[in-house]
């Protein structure tokens, strides 16, 4: 995924990263309270030899040389489960640790303190510096040495404040808003690929819809019988539209028949009842001025056009 793709995800579900945001707040101070800091304090003591192997006026510092395997032995000791269970007596938040100095060729020792409490780291480095004297009195008692060939200690250096330690509170804060940011942005990511994808099935329902929908049903049906309502159909005089009527062409008149065949319809309505009206072959040829204008003539009688129809048709 491009990185502006991802940006634009993060813009668009803003909510997501904020709620994030505040997650990850949270998990730092949890892990910041899981780890907190430690405290340190270091010290180093310095074997020197026997008064009986120094010739006199001589300085003890240059006679160091033969002072490691003491060392050794008293870093062994205080290094062991035994001194260790004693410390923890007094001290059981405080750790430390005791080595020979790698950087320097002499019996050299060096003291690393560590505790949660800044108060008592000081007194615990206190502690271990005023054993390791002990200590080693006590290997030499064991062996039995003489008090002039006896090695001593002397305190080199000692820190007068503890520092703080933050490496493994630190890491711990790193991996905490690490896990918090990676999945503030998966989920970002992941929510709105979901909703891109259920907004994606929409519209294609939408369409899938719209493809099953008949083309007729956009075009207005015809109205059938059952729709005109009762009261108006049989009455209802029809509107004629100009556009739709085909042009037809134009049949010239019938001629009016002859006499002798209006004569032939006489003869036919002989045959009628008595007391229907009917016209005679008589009543055609009478003058014009009796009858007027009028076409064709009526009987005296008094007979209809739909008389003479009738007639036409009967007979």
């Amino acid at each position: 995924m491009e990185l502006t793709a991802v940006v634009a995800a993060l813009l668009r579900r803003w909510y997501v990263v904020l709620v994030g945001l505040l997650m990850t707040a949270g998990l730092v101070y949890l892990a910041n309270d899981a780890v907190p800091p430690t405290y340190s304090a270091t010290g180093s003591v310095l074997l020197l030899p026997p008064g009986a192997s120094l010739e006199d006026g001589s300085n003890p510092l240059l006679q160091l040389g033969g002072l490691e395997q003491p060392a050794a032995l008293v870093v062994a000791y205080l290094a062991g489960d035994e001194a260790r269970q004693v410390f923890a007596e007094d001290f059981p938040n405080t750790t430390y640790d005791i080595v020979l100095d790698p950087l320097s060729r002499g019996p050299l020792i060096l003291i690393t303190v560590e505790d949660p409490s800044k108060d008592d780291v000081m007194g615990a480095l206190n502690s271990v510096l005023a054993t390791l004297p002990e200590a080693l009195s006590m290997l030499q008692d064991q062996v039995d040495a003489p008090a002039d060939s006896r090695v001593t200690s002397m305190p080199l250096s000692v820190d007068r404040e503890a520092t703080t330690e933050r490496g493994d509170s630190l890491r711990a804060l790193i991996a905490a808003a690490g896990f918090a940011l990676v999945l503030t942005l998966v989920g970002a990511i992941a929510f709105d690929a979901l909703a891109a994808r259920r907004r994606e099935r929409r519209r294609a329902a939408v369409r899938a819809d719209e493809a099953e929908t008949p083309a007729l049903a956009t075009v207005p049906a015809e109205p059938s019988e059952a729709a005109v309502p009762e009261d108006t159909a049989p009455d209802a005089t029809p509107v004629v539209i100009p556009e739709l009527v085909p042009d037809v062409p134009e049949v010239a008149p019938e001629p009016a028949p002859d006499l002798a065949e209006r004569g032939a319809l006489s003869d036919a309505a002989k045959t009628w009842p008595a007391g229907v009206p009917h016209i005679e072959s008589r009543d055609f040829a009478r003058s014009e001025e009796q009858y007027g204008s009028e076409w064709p003539p009526r009987a005296l009688d008094g007979p209809s056009r739909d008389d003479e129809s009738r007639v036409a048709r009967r007979g």
